[in-house]
Formats: structure tokens, sequence, C-alpha cells
């Protein structure tokens, strides 16, 4: 279970690594990853790296958020 504190941990790393403010969120499922490419300012962190952050556990999945 994740608590306020996960979340809070998470947002603090991500505010970190950009200065990039999203309005909207999307998730994107098999095959539409390549929307990300279309961004023309992006920033991309690999979950690893976001504290309290789950891992990716679909095989193939490449594990990153990417804000833009």
């Amino acid at each position: 279970m994740y608590t306020q504190e996960h979340y809070q941990q998470a947002a603090d790393v991500i505010r970190q690594r950009t200065s990039l403010r999203p309005q909207i969120g999307l998730v994107l499922g098999s095959g539409l990853g390549k929307l990300v490419d279309d961004l023309a300012e992006r920033a991309v962190i690999h979950y690893g790296d976001i504290t309290g952050w789950p891992a990716a556990t679909v095989v193939g999945h490449q594990g990153n958020l990417v804000i833009g």
C-alpha cells in the first residue's frame, strides 16, 4: 500500500528532475509509446530513480516516466 509520504517523495524527485509542469497526464498503453517522440520538449526519468515509485513489471516496458 502506498501512503501520502510515498506520493510526496515521488513528486519531490520528479520536481527536482525537471522544470516542466504538465497540466494533464496520459497513461500510454502498448503501441502508443512512440507518441513521446512528438514532444517538442521532454524529460525522461527512469522509474528506478523515483523514490516510492513502483517498478515496471511488464516485459519490454522501458520503465520511464516521460514528461513533456
